[in-house]
C-alpha cells in the first residue's frame, strides 16, 4: 500500500485524541466516519464527514488505512464490532503508535493497536490487534495483552502480567508481577490487583471485590 490516506471511524474523545497523533506525524486523514462530532472539532473542520459505517465501501481496501476512532467502555462491543467487520472485508486498520510514547524495540504491536500519548511498553511485551494502551500506561516487560483490550489512563502492569481478550483495565489500576485477568474481565477504577482475575469477572473498590458479571448487585 503506497501512501494511504487515514479514515478514522468515530467522531468523540478517543478519535480525536488519534487524529492529533496522526497530524504530529504528518499523516494525511481523508475522513472521518461519524454521525456526530463531539471532540476535536477543530481538528476535524477541515476534514471530510461521512455519516454511516457504510461510507468506508467507497474506499478500495488497497487506498485506505481505518483507524479505530471508537472508545472502549466497558460491556460495550461496538469498537470490537467495527473492526471485526471492516477487517473480514479486507481493509486494514493502522497500528498506531505516539511519538511521545517510550515502545521497546524487542515489543510486539499488533493490527491495528494503538499506544497513545507517554506510555511505555518495555521489552518482550506483546500487545494484540485492536487493544488500547491509553494515555500514560505502563506495561513491564514480558507483559502479553490480548485482542480488544483497554488499558485507561495512568494503569501499570508489573512484569509478566497476562490480560486475555476484550478486558477493561480502568484509570489507575495497578497489578503486580506475574498475575492473569481472564477474559471479559473489569477492572474498576483505582485497584490494586494482587492476585488472578477469573474470567468473566468484574472488580472493584478499594478491597477489591471480586463479582461474576452475572451477578447482581444484591447477590
Amino acid at each position: 500500500m503506497s501512501n494511504p490516506g487515514y479514515l478514522i471511524l468515530g467522531g468523540g474523545g478517543h478519535a480525536a485524541a488519534l487524529a492529533e497523533i496522526l497530524i504530529k506525524q504528518k499523516k494525511t486523514i481523508i475522513g472521518v466516519v461519524a454521525p456526530e462530532i463531539t471532540a476535536g472539532l477543530k481538528i476535524f473542520d477541515s476534514v471530510p464527514q461521512y455519516l454511516n459505517d457504510d461510507d468506508v465501501l467507497k474506499f478500495s481496501v488497497d487506498q485506505v488505512l481505518l483507524v479505530n476512532g471508537i472508545g472502549a467502555m466497558p460491556r460495550q462491543t461496538l469498537r470490537k464490532k467495527i473492526y471485526t467487520r471492516f477487517s473480514e472485508l479486507g481493509y486494514t486498520f493502522a497500528t498506531i503508535i505516539a511519538d511521545s510514547a517510550e515502545v521497546s524495540d524487542y515489543s510486539s504491536i499488533g493490527c491495528g493497536a494503538q499506544v497513545m500519548n507517554n506510555c511505555v511498553v518495555n521489552i518482550g511485551t506483546v500487545i494484540a490487534e485492536n487493544t488500547i494502551i491509553n494515555t500514560s500506561s505502563s506495561v513491564d516487560h514480558d507483559c502479553n495483552i490480548g485482542a480488544h483490550c483497554h488499558l485507561a489512563p495512568g494503569s501499570t502492569l508489573s512484569g509478566q502480567v497476562i490480560i486475555e481478550g476484550n478486558a477493561h483495565i480502568a484509570t489507575g489500576v495497578n497489578v503486580i508481577n506475574n498475575i492473569t485477568i481472564g477474559e471479559n474481565a473489569i477492572i474498576g477504577v483505582g485497584a490494586n490487583i494482587t492476585k488472578s482475575i477469573p474470567s468473566n469477572s468484574i472488580v472493584y473498590g478499594a478491597r477489591s471485590v471480586i463479582k461474576n458479571l452475572g451477578e447482581t448487585d444484591d447477590n
